[in-house]
């Protein structure tokens, strides 16, 4: 993929803006998953990662190696989350609820007690496990790609995933567990 990248990289750097286009269809999902991370709110993370794309935009010539554009788009990712997170927490003035929440239905709220559990078991992750775990399992990326953009090898990738996936589900089971 990374020549594919580096090529594209390359038709941008000459003006091609269809061809950021391209980049962006391409690492769009990864880079929303990232931002989710940050926000924890879908609508904050798409507008997250619209500006993580408009800064890889203009930022583009301070790329040093075309054929990184994932991992160099994903670390402007993660940099973007945190600033965010630093901001609104920042901010008083952050309203907690909404107010048009819809009461659920009996089998809804199981499903959404699932949901929260396992959002929470992923909170108790590392940041590194999280995007791995939404790189391969999610996002449904290559192993290679995946552990590209984690700068790890092959095999650290793995572990990881190892980790991550053990750390889960005790984490669930304790959840369960519990009265």
């Amino acid at each position: 993929m990374s020549e594919h990248d580096e090529e594209l990289v390359g038709r941008v750097r000459r003006g091609d803006r269809e061809a950021f286009g391209h980049l962006y269809d391409q690492y769009a999902g990864l880079v929303r998953s990232v931002c989710f991370e940050a926000t924890g709110d879908i609508v904050d993370a798409q507008d997250l990662a619209q500006e993580v794309f408009l800064i890889a935009f203009r930022q583009l010539d301070q790329l040093s190696d075309p054929g990184h554009f994932g991992g160099w788009i994903v670390g402007i990712a993660r940099l973007s989350g945190r600033e965010w997170r630093r901001t609104r927490h920042r901010d008083r003035h952050e309203w907690a609820g909404d107010a048009t929440e819809e009461i659920a239905e009996p089998e809804q709220l199981n499903h959404d007690d699932q949901w929260s559990d396992l959002k929470s078991a992923l909170a108790g992750l590392s940041e590194d496990e999280r995007l791995g775990i939404h790189l391969f399992y999610l996002e449904e990326q290559p192993a290679e790609l995946a552990r590209q953009l984690l700068n790890l090898s092959l095999s650290g990738f793995y572990r990881l995933l190892d980790r991550a996936r053990e750390k889960l589900a005790q984490r669930l089971r304790m959840k369960e567990l519990k009265p």
